[in-house]
């Protein structure tokens, strides 16, 4: 008996239809066409040869004739039919087939019988639908021969003549070379499982790869004579693992039998057999497991598994299987134990992953074995992880990256802590960080992070069991957030001495980290600020004297904070003052006599601490002042002899600055020249 497989991910009726009705609707379909077309296939007795769409027996063709030749010289003509005339004598031919190609199915008879019909009326194969690409039904039909008297091993090619009424050549077609038998290759198989009990025997193959057979067969050696084997037959797949799966009754189970299957084509060709697994009547006086559990390690991390043996003395040895999945995925062999073991620990788990179990007796008749159910659980790890490394990774605009390495398995992530900047307590700032990789890369921005203040950081390793380690080492991180120093919020400014001194308040007071104060000043009343140091320079005290202020013009301060980490306050601080004109003090007047053609000016020591010049001046009347000399507070006396005898001359004196800044005239006196 054979099955068709139906998860092979395309269903064979509907690939092979199209495959056929392309053939006979090629551009080949003409008398004179001497193409090779895949017409003929091989099967496990001959080669059948599928001679058109259309039923013979009709106005379109009247019969098919099928030709053989071993050379493409000389033809033979092995036959000549029509299609069946009515629902009898297609049935028969069904029945006549069954055997051979039932294996792919047919429909039930009231279905076949109404589906008949519509081919009669039609005169085309196509009515059957979805069994219309059936080998059996195309025999039965009349549209298909079995050609079973081919030569085997021998390349023979085949001429179908569909014909008219007369004789007349309606259409022709030439096969390609073909022979039989003909051996598929398919996906290796092998045994999967095997049970026996009271009631039922279990046969279960597999086979892993792209190509799976289609159908499959089960045949048994029973006293030395082939069988085939009758039962229940499955098969399903899973990914690209395929199970074909045998099941029948053990009470037909007289003497040893010795079981294959094979893999079969479309056609029937059967593939390579399978090793054979032997089944008896004694596989029936065995042991089996009761009472088996699994359950976690309390003590550390492994599944317990526990079990008991009912007809322990007949069994070998137990061996465990294991698969973290239930099924769809192979069991591999966990270990193999005394019979007497009535446990087992597996150390060898990943913590949290649900396993699952079955145990296999080994049978002391046959070697033979029975199968536990399947039972499962997870093992838990109740240690701590080891902790994490960290390190500081690159700057962050605005916070802090920090590189989490992992130093230990089985983790399920990360949690990062962050102390408040004040203190050296730790406070979770993470969820779980799910791991990728051993590196997990995170990044602190929040809102509460200051650039002027120093973080401590650590990290905790979270295993996949929920168990979080000790902290790791701590990093010490200061934000890359600018800092923003608040601005003086008092300032003033007055002029002592011909310079301006500007006075604020000292932000040190209420900012520690107050690194100094940029110095800014703008002329009125529509100048732009300037520093007045270098951009790299500030003034670390709260006080400034401004020499370079000018007389008689207005200017504007501002003062702006600085702190250590380079941030500079937002706003300023604004102070407007006029710097007045500078007035000198009064100069010293003069008194003059006259000796000798001569005049002798003098003037008494001036009492000015500031460093002034003394100018001596002389003019005559209807004349502008002369300057005659520039004279130091110390000097006090000078002899004028560019007079004139009988000329009148008067004097003054005034004082100037080293700016160029000239006082008030002192009194003047004069003199007549005798």
């Amino acid at each position: 008996m054979r099955i068709l497989i139906e998860s092979t991910g395309r269903i064979p009726f509907i690939w092979i239809t199209v495959f056929i009705i392309s053939l006979f609707l090629s551009p080949f379909s003409s008398l004179s066409g001497q193409n090779e077309i895949e017409i003929a296939v091989p099967a496990p007795k001959g080669i059948i040869i599928f001679a058109g769409m259309d039923l013979a027996g009709g106005e379109k063709v009247a019969s098919y004739s099928v030709e053989r030749s071993l050379d493409k010289k000389r033809w033979e003509k092995i036959a000549e039919w029509a299609s069946p005339q009515d629902w009898d004598a297609f049935y028969a031919n069904v029945n006549r087939w069954k055997d051979d190609f039932g294996f792919q199915g047919f429909p039930e008879t009231d279905d076949l019988k109404v589906l008949w019909q519509k081919c009669e009326t039609a005169g085309v194969i196509d009515s059957m639908g979805y069994w219309a690409a059936s080998t059996l039904i195309r025999l039965a039909a009349g549209i298909a021969w079995y050609d079973q008297t081919a030569m085997e091993n021998t390349s023979t090619w085949y001429r179908t003549r569909a014909l008219g009424k007369g004789g007349t050549v309606v259409s022709e077609y030439h096969s390609m070379a073909v022979q039989y038998p003909y051996i598929p290759v398919f996906d290796e198989v092998s045994l999967a499982e095997k049970n026996v009990d009271k009631t039922l025997f279990y046969l279960k193959w597999q086979s892993k790869g792209d190509f799976p057979a289609p159908y499959f067969s089960v045949r048994y050696y029973e006293n030395d004579e082939l069988k085939k084997a009758g039962g229940s037959f499955a098969a399903y797949q899973v990914g690209d693992m395929k199970y074909y799966l045998y099941q029948d009754s053990t009470r037909y189970l007289k003497s040893e039998r010795q079981y294959f299957m094979n893999q079969e084509d479309f056609y029937g060709n059967k593939a390579v057999a399978s090793d054979r697994v032997l089944v008896s009547s004694a596989s029936l006086e065995k042991g089996f497991f009761i009472h088996t559990r699994a359950e976690s390690d309390p003590k550390g991390l492994g599944v317990v598994l526990h079990w008991k043996i009912e007809n322990a003395t007949l069994a070998e040895n137990i061996r465990i299987y294991r698969s973290d999945l239930f099924d769809g995925k192979p069991y591999e062999e966990l270990a193999s134990i005394p019979v007497a073991d009535t446990s087992y620990i597996d150390r060898s788990v990943v913590p949290d992953r649900m396993y699952f179990y079955y145990l296999v007796g080994e049978n002391r008749l046959h070697h033979e074995s029975f199968q536990s159910n399947v039972f499962f659980n997870a093992g838990y790890d109740k240690l701590k992880p080891a902790p994490p490394s960290i390190s500081q990774g690159k700057m962050v605009p605005g916070g802090v990256e920090i590189a989490i390495r992992a130093n230990d398995n089985h983790l399920s992530g990360f949690r990062v802590y962050r102390s408040d900047g004040n203190t050296v307590k730790l406070y979770p700032i993470s969820g779980l960080l799910k791991m990728t990789g051993d590196l997990v890369v995170y990044e602190d921005t929040s809102k509460v992070l200051a650039g002027d203040r120093s973080y401590l950081y650590a990290a905790t390793a979270v295993s996949t069991s929920s168990v979080e380690s000790d902290f790791s080492d701590t990093l010490t991180i200061r934000p890359s957030i600018k800092t923003t120093p608040p601005s003086p919020n008092r300032i003033s400014a007055y002029e002592e001495d011909r310079t301006v001194k500007i006075i604020w308040e000292d932000v040190r007071t209420r900012h520690r980290a107050t690194n100094g104060y940029h110095i800014y000043r703008r002329e009125l009343p529509d100048g732009k600020f300037t520093t007045l140091l270098s951009e790299e320079e500030t003034v670390p005290d709260p006080v400034f004297t401004d020499s370079t202020a000018r007389p008689e013009k207005g200017y504007e301060y501002a003062v702006q904070t600085v702190d250590d980490l380079g941030g500079t306050s937002e706003s300023m601080a604004l102070y407007s003052i006029y710097v007045k004109k500078i007035v000198l003090p009064v100069p010293p007047d003069v008194w003059v006599t006259q000796s000798e053609g001569k005049v002798t000016v003098q003037w008494n020591e001036p009492s000015s601490n500031q460093p002034l010049k003394v100018n001596l001046y002389r003019y005559q009347r209807g004349e502008n002042p002369q300057l005659l000399k520039s004279f130091s507070l110390a000097e006090q006396q000078f002899t004028d002899t560019k007079v004139k005898k009988g000329e009148l001359y008067f004097y003054f004196t005034t004082h100037s600055d080293d700016d160029n800044n000239e006082s008030f005239r002192s009194k003047e006196t004069g003199i007549r020249m005798e």
